[in-house]
């Protein structure tokens, strides 16, 4: 069972990135709810990013794929655009639509600019780098980016009226879906040097790793669109 797991990794988590997204897009036209919305394109961003990946891994010899990829375009340099900072914006993006604190607004448009800084500033210095590997400096900035957001959240919700109906929320299960798995993937990126075709253990380890924290994560979205009822406005009120 294990070994079926791990074999067949990525299209398990595509399994439970589409059904996240399939689920939030039936809800899509129930709700008014600006964050809501902003997250369902979200997901659509995320299945849309593992969509060209898939092509570049598996139909390299499809002329489209072939030509991104003599242009250059790689899974890793395509990950660390879209993934690693587009999908953090995109979150930073979310939460903002979700506060109504303008002190923490400020300070999530802040933060988005000087990640973009850091973003920008490493790949002008080490263009190489960005091309051919996954960097623990993108990985942990998205971490610390990721921490301040739930954080805000959690003091916003607390300081807000309807604190005992935080489980009813969609932001919630969100929230404890994003918390979690960079919880869990961020101390992987610290033993990368060991993801070789020499060391199958600790390879095969990391795709578990990954798999069980994307499945909880999307199976913290999907629960929470079917668990939270549509509202015409924010979530925390």
């Amino acid at each position: 069972m294990i070994e079926f797991i791990t074999s067949h990794f990525n299209f398990i988590v595509y399994t439970f990135e589409i059904l996240a997204l399939l689920v939030g897009l039936y809800f899509f036209n129930k709700t008014r709810c600006k964050s809501t919305r902003i997250f369902v394109f979200y997901l659509g961003y995320v299945v849309f990013v593992e969509l060209v990946a898939f092509s570049l891994m598996y139909l390299k010899s499809t002329v489209l794929i072939s030509y991104l990829i003599r242009i250059g375009i790689r899974t890793t340099s395509w990950f660390n655009l879209f993934w690693l900072y587009g999908s953090i914006l995109f979150i930073i993006f979310y939460y903002h639509s979700l506060f109504f604190n303008l002190k923490f607004k400020l300070f999530l448009k802040i933060m988005a600019i000087l990640f973009s800084m850091v973003m920008l500033s490493h790949f002008i210095i080490f263009p190489k780098i960005f091309l051919t590997v996954h960097p623990p400096l993108y990985q942990i900035s998205g971490l610390i980016v990721t921490l301040f957001c739930v954080s805000l959240y959690f003091i916003e919700f607390l300081n807000g009226e309807n604190v005992f109906n935080i489980f009813r929320t969609l932001s919630f299960y969100v929230t404890i879906g994003l918390f979690v798995w960079w919880l869990i993937v961020s101390p992987v990126i610290f033993f990368n040097n060991y993801n070789t075709s020499a060391d199958w253990d600790f390879a095969n380890l990391k795709r578990r790793i990954f798999l069980f924290a994307n499945i909880f994560m999307y199976t913290c979205f999907t629960v929470g669109f079917i668990i939270s009822k549509p509202k015409s406005n924010n979530e925390i009120i």
